[in-house]
């Protein structure tokens, strides 16, 4: 069969036809687990997957005793206090991201803000910072159980996880970001 079909694929490259197709390399197989059978909890998830010391120092024991409510929480508070240190700003929460990662005078941005991208770069992580301060770190502070499960605790974590990451990246306006 697998010959076939190489004799099919050197027929139509013959013809001319699926040429970019056909010549591009061949598709590699990455070997993933499947966690949701031995992994119910998601602790191996969280151990592969979460690795900021910000995010894991005030997680992970919360997460791996089912508190999963409150390993989001404390993720979002160490952003919270993340920007607040690299900003500067003695705010929290939305205040202190619409501050910090204002479009129009940002205290931490990633680019000059000179072309479309690079404005569309910090509007749309700024929105992302508020909104996360808004959407996640305030139900999880202010409701018991607001996230109740693994995965969503996973998901959300990752989130805060991403967003450190792209916090530490970023330069204070003291600093001259390199342009790309």
């Amino acid at each position: 069969m697998i010959e076939q079909i190489k004799k099919f694929q050197a027929f139509l490259v013959e013809l001319g036809v699926a040429r970019n197709v056909l010549a591009l390399p061949a598709p590699r197989m990455l070997a993933i687990e499947d966690h949701t059978s031995d992994d119910s909890s998601g602790t191996t998830i969280f151990s592969h997957s979460v690795v900021e010391p910000e995010i894991v120092n005030v997680s992970r024991d919360l997460f791996a005793s089912g508190h999963y409510n409150l390993a989001v929480s404390n993720a979002f508070l160490a952003l919270d206090k993340l920007v607040a240190e690299r900003s500067g700003l003695n705010q929290s929460g939305t205040t202190l991201m619409d501050q910090a990662f204002s479009p129009a005078k940002p205290k931490l941005r990633w680019s000059n803000r000179i072309t479309q991208s690079e404005k569309d770069e910090q509007r749309g992580y700024h929105q992302i910072y508020s909104g996360s301060m808004l959407g996640i770190r305030n139900p999880t502070t202010h409701e018991f159980d607001w996230v109740d499960s693994p995965e969503l605790a996973l998901e959300l974590l990752m989130l805060a996880q991403h967003l450190v990451r792209k916090a530490k990246l970023a330069v204070t306006e003291q600093t001259k970001p390199t342009t790309a």
